[in-house]
């Protein structure tokens, strides 16, 4: 079954960062196909799945699950029930102190992610105290480059047009429309007045793509960098896609960061070309803190390994397999399907939610990856 994973608003002013971050406006699975479903009233009831907390190597997982107090597994929830949305955020806020009073982490962050199933799970991601080597971003740019032919306006009035739309229930909620872009793009133009629009992204695109490229490095505003990225999947040459957004994956944007690597692996699923895409930045993105990070980190190495098989076997096992594992066992289908793909192709069998018999497969398969050195 494929997922589909949205932020919610609700969720403001419960996030602990490092730096300015803003979530992405929404993150889809990669796999997911290219034709919308109909248009469709939203239904704001949703049944609660629970808690996964990811990236602590220090603190037991148990202890931490001990100290965040949300619904049981089961509950319904509606998002429209405004006391019940303050309910759950209060009770996010307690939890969140009660992790941050430990001083144990550099990094927290709490975000809830909903399904097209209608199910809804919190997400806790966390860094140790000592594992800063995990967030590698480049520091936030400080320059301000002028619009290329005005191509980052337009975008933007798409996007809200798009969303007007969409409020309205006249494009779907979920999936991903279709568009012109060689490699993929977001939203999509059937609706007739967004029909219109793309054709100046056609033509504009492959005469700016170097400017573009320089917002994409240069400019301060985070929003204008994500609005170049997603322009920049109308260049019809993967490998100059790919040599655009690279640099990207270390954003200190997390929806820049986000879209790249998505970007990447659809890069590689629609090209097939081996290499195209190098093995170590996604390898360590998987470690990165979020999991719009790691999720597209997998789903592109997934991508690379459906090009070039397990060639790259025991680099994956040593840079990434812990991680891999951790993802595996995760509840949310967003972590643990990419994971436990990567991890059944390397061992040639596949464990399922068996999180202990990956974890045995693991320290096995790398002893023996350590004795042939």
């Amino acid at each position: 079954m494929k997922r589909f994973v949205m932020g919610l608003a609700l969720l403001a002013g419960c996030t602990t960062t490092t730096r300015q971050a803003e979530p992405p406006a929404t993150t889809q699975h990669p796999a997911a196909p290219a034709k919308a479903e109909a248009p469709r009233e939203q239904d704001s009831l949703y049944v609660f799945q629970g808690v996964d907390v990811f990236g602590s190597r220090k603190v037991p997982r148990e202890k931490l699950l001990g100290l965040i107090s949300l619904p049981a597994p089961g509950t319904r929830l509606d998002t429209k029930n405004e006391p019940r949305q303050k309910e759950f955020v209060a009770h996010l806020v307690e939890s969140k102190k009660r992790l941050t009073d430990l001083g144990a982490f550099a990094f927290i962050r709490m975000s809830v992610g909903q399904t097209q199933e209608h199910t809804m799970g919190v997400s806790v991601d966390l860094v140790d105290t000592g594992d800063e080597w995990r967030m590698p971003f480049h520091p936030e740019p400080t320059g301000e480059v002028a619009d290329p032919e005005g191509l980052l306006a337009a975008w933007s009035d798409y996007l809200k047009t798009f969303w007007k739309l969409r409020n309205e229930g006249a494009v779907p909620e979920w999936g991903m429309g279709t568009c012109r872009a060689p490699l993929g793009c977001y939203g999509g133009f059937e609706h007739p007045e967004l029909a219109p629009l793309e054709q100046r992204f056609i033509d504009g695109v492959p005469r700016s793509a170097d400017a573009l490229v320089r917002v994409l490095r240069e400019d301060k505003d985070s929003g204008k960098r994500m609005n170049a990225l997603m322009l920049l999947t109308y260049l019809s040459s993967p490998e100059q896609l790919v040599k655009a957004l690279l640099p990207s994956v270390r954003d200190s944007n997390e929806g820049v960061r986000n879209e790249a690597l998505r970007r990447l692996g659809t890069a590689v699923e629609r090209s097939k070309k081996p290499g195209l895409v190098p093995l170590e930045p996604v390898l360590e993105a998987l470690w990165f803190p979020l999991a719009s990070d790691r999720n597209k980190a997998g789903w592109t190495l997934v991508h690379i390994m459906e090009v070039e098989g397990t060639v790259h076997r025991q680099q994956i096992l040593d840079k990434a397999g812990e991680v891999l594992v951790e993802m595996a066992g995760m509840r949310s289908g967003m972590d643990h399907e990419p994971a436990r793909k990567v991890l059944a192709q390397l061992a040639g069998q596949d464990f399922g939610a068996d999180t202990a018999a990956w974890r045995r497969w693991f320290e096995q398969a790398r002893g023996a990856g350590s004795q042939r050195r």
